[in-house]
């Protein structure tokens, strides 16, 4: 589990395991030690430390904010100019959605991400690049809410 069990337990090993999931946030401080019993026999020792859960902060919530960007930039294409809001098409939604959850990931290990969302609506095609800083910023709101 998660390289755990390579550890060299010398020492007292803390470790945070944190889960991210759509809605919620759990996370879990754990301590990974050596013990000996009365024989002198080793045993791995896991002791919790402590568990948080946070049910109103996802991964979805900033799915969303993703979303937004993409929608705002989309709209804001030239070729889009007078045509109705993105927003009012749901399968290019749905699309624009898919697209964020993988930009997500990039800008997880990335500055930029370059995105390119072919023919979204009316044969246009979103072509954009995200930077994690305005990710971030938009993103913090989010964070501020559950601090």
């Amino acid at each position: 589990m998660f390289g755990v069990d390579r550890l060299d337990l010398e020492k007292p090993v803390n470790i945070l395991f944190y889960n991210m999931g759509g809605i919620d946030t759990e996370v879990t401080i754990a301590r990974f030690s050596a013990v000996t019993d009365e024989k002198g026999k080793s045993y791995e020792h896991i002791e919790i430390l402590a568990e948080s859960y946070n049910q109103f902060l996802g991964g979805e919530d900033f799915d969303q904010v993703l979303v937004e960007m993409l929608v705002e930039a989309f709209n804001a294409m030239s070729e889009r100019k007078g045509k109705p809001n993105v927003k009012t098409n749901e399968r290019a939604m749905k699309r624009l959605f898919k697209e964020s959850i993988k930009v997500k990931d990039i800008l997880s290990a990335n500055k930029v991400a370059d995105v390119k969302v072919p023919e979204l609506v009316d044969y246009v095609t979103l072509r954009t690049l995200i930077q994690r800083n305005d990710f971030e910023k938009r993103s913090q709101h989010i964070l501020d809410k559950v601090g």
